[in-house]
């Protein structure tokens, strides 16, 4: 396990997937996440991963993210919260993911999906 803080994030890298939690009050616009993603796919280096969005803390998140060039290049992606707002919010935004998307109260349960994609 390696971790690495930016501006906006904790990355907490594992062999098949990276765990991304924004800092409290952070903005996620598109330049926040092209940034942050330049880090994921450096650390990987074109291994396949999964990324989970564990969205413990409060912050905002712009729908155009998923625009973003190299989130296209993103092949699976979960949401954890146990916030039913944020739940209904990442629905919203799986119209927006074109791969693999899933939803997890559980950060433990997110982690056995990503191995279980790329194992």
């Amino acid at each position: 396990m390696t971790a690495i803080s930016t501006q906006d994030y904790q990355l907490t890298f594992y062999p098949n997937y990276v765990i991304a939690e924004a800092f409290e009050g952070a903005v996620v616009n598109n330049a926040s996440v092209a940034e942050n993603l330049k880090v994921v796919f450096n650390h990987f280096n074109g291994k396949p991963f999964a990324l989970i969005s564990y969205r413990k803390n409060n912050y905002s998140v712009d729908i155009d993210v998923y625009t973003v060039r190299l989130m296209k290049k993103v092949r699976a992606l979960a949401v954890v919260s146990s916030d039913p707002m944020i739940k209904e919010r990442a629905m919203f935004e799986q119209l927006a993911f074109d791969h693999s998307f899933a939803f997890f109260e559980d950060l433990e349960e997110a982690r056995g999906w990503a191995e279980s994609i790329f194992p």
